[in-house]
């Protein structure tokens, strides 16, 4: 981990009010010099309550080589920064390798066009050409994936703004400029830059900028959990991530409320990601969680077997190959595969997914939640969606599956037993203590 913190006067060398050494404060050690006329002031200015570091356009400070590991694989990076500059082009800092390379860095206002931030993953810009957080304050983050490198600005990235990393060790880093220029520095605040030596999950970017948002008092400028209560005296939600077929995705149900997992959001006031692709098998599910890295320390639903394994595979199989690739404690729920209309008890179809669920339920009892069979009991007669005939074939009554508005679907739920659904799931989350 890296931790320049502009607010720890502890962490600097100062002559005065000039900067002549700033310490990391992270794991990788190292400092930041600079000499004569190059130092920025510190405490000079604030950016909400706190002191902090300006750089006026002449100074920067030069990165020892203990920290140039950081790029050479995926990475996330965090600056804090104000720019004095208005439209006028400038760098904030800039890492590059022993052929001048860039590695890393953030301009601003390229080509002294108003707002357009760049920052850098390897030699291509991770461009945000339509950036009003250009003149600051403001929390960027470069977030690099194997194949992506994605460019948020106070918790936001818009459409475009990403673009494909080229990772490799840095040899030089500046703050406040380039280190084999010393035109277009900068001329502004620099408060922190934190960055980790990997790709952060989504909900560990959003803890970091809500962390530092309300740190630096720039909490009024982000969007998301953390917008309205400070992550230093709150804590932390467990969010959820579901990854399933047709049954999680509902692309036919056009209202996205009416999905469950957009109900059970509003219900448990957490975030629900949909990982829904409709007629994907269980290898197919189990294989997109395996390769997820953006929602590894959510827990985890997993609702699919319907449309079956691919070949090779077993459904029993394929859960517990995603459940074995969570991290250890990782709280994780299993749904049922559904039978059709045309998959009555006592057909092949039914008996293969019966024999699957028991499976999976054998294998994982305090885990499994057969919704299924739940669904089902209420079409018993005297209860509420009583079906004499779908209660005896052990499958879904017509008033619990979608209409298109000309022929009833034999197999998909429509919004009424998604919303009954929902409710069994969040009961159940809410009794396990999620």
């Amino acid at each position: 981990m890296i931790d320049f913190d502009g607010s720890d006067a502890a962490t600097m060398v100062l002559a005065g009010t000039l900067v002549t050494e700033w310490a990391n404060k992270g794991s990788y050690g190292g400092k930041a010099t600079s000499t004569g006329t190059n130092r920025p002031n510190y405490s000079t200015r604030t950016m909400g309550t706190l002191p902090t570091l300006d750089f006026s356009g002449t100074n920067h400070m030069d990165l020892s080589a203990e920290v140039m590991n950081l790029t050479a694989a995926a990475y996330s990076l965090f600056r804090v920064w104000d720019n004095d500059l208005g439209a006028t082009f400038a760098i904030h800092d800039y890492g590059k390798n022993s052929g001048g390379t860039i590695r890393t860095g953030l301009a601003t206002n390229i080509s002294n066009v108003d707002d357009r931030v760049y920052q850098y993953s390897g030699a291509s810009a991770i461009p945000d050409a339509a950036a009003p957080e250009d003149a600051g304050p403001t929390i960027s983050q470069l977030r690099g994936t194997t194949t992506l490198a994605y460019n948020y600005l106070n918790g936001m990235t818009r459409g475009g703004a990403n673009g494909a990393p080229t990772y490799g060790a840095m040899t030089t880093w500046r703050f406040g400029g380039d280190p084999t220029s010393t035109g277009s520095r900068w001329n502004g605040i620099i408060s922190q830059i934190v960055a980790y030596a990997r790709t952060l999950t989504l909900d560990e970017g959003a803890l970091v900028l809500g962390y530092l948002a309300w740190k630096w008092g720039l909490q009024g400028s982000i969007a998301g959990e953390w917008a309205t209560k400070d992550p230093r005296s709150n804590p932390r939600v467990l969010n959820i991530a579901a990854f399933g077929d047709s049954f999680t995705e509902l692309a036919y149900l056009t209202n996205p409320a009416d999905h469950w997992t957009d109900l059970l959001a509003a219900r448990l006031g957490r975030r629900v990601y949909n990982g829904g692709i409709g007629g994907q098998t269980s290898t197919q599910v189990t294989n997109r969680s395996i390769a997820d890295i953006d929602y590894q320390d959510r827990g985890h639903i997993f609702f699919c077997g319907t449309n079956g394994p691919d070949s090779g595979h077993t459904v029993l199989g394929d859960i517990q190959a995603a459940v074995a690739a969570l991290p250890a404690g990782s709280k994780f729920l299993i749904l049922p595969s559904f039978n059709s209309s045309n998959e009555p008890a006592g057909s092949a179809g039914y008996i293969n997914k019966m024999a699957n669920n028991a499976a999976v339920a054998a294998a994982f009892p305090n885990n499994y939640l057969d919704i299924r069979s739940m669904l089902i009991a209420l079409q018993a007669p005297g209860q509420p969606y009583q079906d004499g005939t779908a209660y005896a074939g052990d499958y879904l009554s017509a008033n619990l599956r979608f209409f298109n508005g000309t022929s009833t679907d034999a197999l998909h739920p429509n919004a009424l037993c998604v919303s009954l659904y929902a409710q069994m799931i969040g009961d159940r989350l809410i009794a396990d203590g999620w």
